[in-house]
């Protein structure tokens, strides 16, 4: 109604203005029918004014269903449906507009091919980069006697960085996946966390950095693989930013004593944590904070573990108190699933 009159305002001026005029003349010829002829102008004219604005909005409800369908499958057929909807004054535009959406249809599937073609170089790149990784690893197996403990230590160590940004890349171009496939089972997190922990032995030793843990024997409904990648970079995390001096990263995994009986698993260093205002952007893409040695960070290793937390039903979050000696935790809350029920045959 507000398009009609915005649009066709100007003849209703006009009509209104004939309108007062025939009144004025039938007020000069004949006084006495000025109320009758008054009414009758003044309701034909209504009704022709209602007519129009039905007839304008159907028009507009046609041109905005050809226009959507046309913006939806902008094909030859939708082109000169609109062209005929619209009149022939507008065929230039909607011709014109049809050859710009083609052309930036072809560039944007262009661009999804260029891509995809990446994305699958990438991923066959770190399935091929696996193998040495995997042959490094048995080569420093078998010649660990002919080594120093110090070669052999910072062998393992690089050997341990370089398969860290390996996983990085392959992580980032599963998260980027719409149809990310999940594994879920009862896993026995203890378990878990000594066969992670165990792998960055090496990685504290170099840093001279301490593992501690402190591990009930408990479990939780949730993808290993996944898990493990999240533990890496939790521990990853907290060995890098340890104290210098007398390092020390802890995790410890409880269950509540609530009624909600969620299991917490929190990974923590004694170093200098982070400053208050860094707190809030500590888990977005690429956010490396305030502190000199979080310069050289990608700021990727946290975001990582919000995502795939996330997706795992995971609940993550800075340790607000923490015990004496220690700046910075990290805890994860895992959901309480319990198992159904075992079926009863009779």
């Amino acid at each position: 109604m507000k398009y009609f009159l915005k649009r066709s305002g100007h003849w209703i001026v006009l009509l209104a203005a004939t309108d007062l005029t025939f009144i004025f003349l039938t007020w000069l010829l004949r006084p006495n029918a000025l109320r009758g002829v008054g009414m009758f102008i003044l309701l034909f004219t209504a009704i022709i004014v209602c007519t129009g604005c039905f007839l304008e909005h159907r028009r507009q409800l046609q041109y905005l269903k050809t226009l959507e369908a046309f913006c939806d499958h902008p094909d030859e057929p939708a082109m000169r449906q609109l062209s005929s909807v619209l009149g022939t004054f507008w065929q230039p535009s909607v011709h014109s507009l049809y050859r710009q959406l083609r052309e930036q249809s072809g560039l944007l599937e262009e661009a999804r091919e260029q891509l995809k073609s990446y994305q699958e170089y990438i991923e066959s790149w770190v399935h091929e980069i696996k193998t040495p990784l995997s042959l490094a690893t048995l080569v420093l197996d078998n010649y660990r006697d002919e080594m120093s403990p110090h070669v052999y230590s910072r062998m393992t160590y690089v050997r341990h960085l370089i398969s860290g940004h390996v996983d990085h890349i392959l992580y980032y171009a599963r998260l980027q996946d719409s149809h990310a496939d999940y594994k879920f089972e009862r896993v026995l997190l203890d378990s878990c966390v000594r066969d992670t922990a165990s792998d960055f032995l090496s990685c504290a030793e170099e840093r001279h950095v301490t593992l501690l843990q402190e591990l009930e024997p408990l479990t939780a409904v949730t993808d290993q693989k996944i898990l493990v990648f999240i533990l890496s970079q939790l521990l990853s995390n907290g060995i890098k930013y340890a104290a210098p001096e007398n390092g020390r990263v802890a995790v410890r995994l409880w269950k509540e004593s609530s009624p909600g009986l969620r299991v917490h698993l929190a990974v923590r260093d004694n170093g200098p944590g982070v400053p208050p205002e860094d707190a809030p952007f500590l888990f977005d893409k690429g956010f490396t904070g305030s502190h000199p040695e979080r310069q050289k960070a990608t700021g990727m290793g946290l975001y990582f573990v919000k995502k795939y937390a996330k997706a795992l039903s995971i609940e993550t979050g800075l340790e607000t108190d923490l015990p004496p000696g220690y700046g910075f935790g990290i805890e994860l809350i895992f959901p309480d699933v319990q198992e159904p029920p075992a079926p009863v045959f009779l």
